[in-house]
């Protein structure tokens, strides 16, 4: 009988370990959306930043691993996530950032009535 009471412990202990392994690995992964949606939040906010005001404007944001952001269709899009909704005014030229920290530097050329996103 007891070993029976120590087999259902451990078939127990390791049903609890197997739920603690899988909900750490989806918050993570909650985590890295949540960071990756921020870090298009803040380029937006220096676009538009730029756009109303002419001014250059630098921010800093962090991709987080599995992440892409780029400039899609005149919209900061990182993985699916797209703002704003109907694109900024003014096109924009920038290359794709993949996982890492950036310091960005958001211009306006007159010139070329374009805003231009670099490190």
């Amino acid at each position: 009988m007891p070993a029976f009471r120590t087999l259902a412990l451990v078939i127990l202990a390791a049903f609890v370990v197997s739920i603690f392994i899988l909900g750490y690995q989806f918050l993570q992964g909650l985590d890295r959306e949540r960071r990756a949606r921020d870090a298009a939040l803040e380029l937006n906010k220096g676009v538009q930043a730029v756009i109303a005001t002419g001014n250059p404007q630098t921010v800093e944001i962090t991709v987080p691993a599995g992440y892409k952001l780029k400039f899609e269709n005149q919209r900061v899009t990182i993985n699916g996530f797209a703002i704003p909704e109907n694109g900024y005014q003014l096109p924009v030229a920038a290359h794709e950032f993949s996982e890492g920290s950036y310091r960005l530097t958001i211009t306006f050329e007159p010139e070329n009535d374009l805003i231009v996103v670099s490190e």
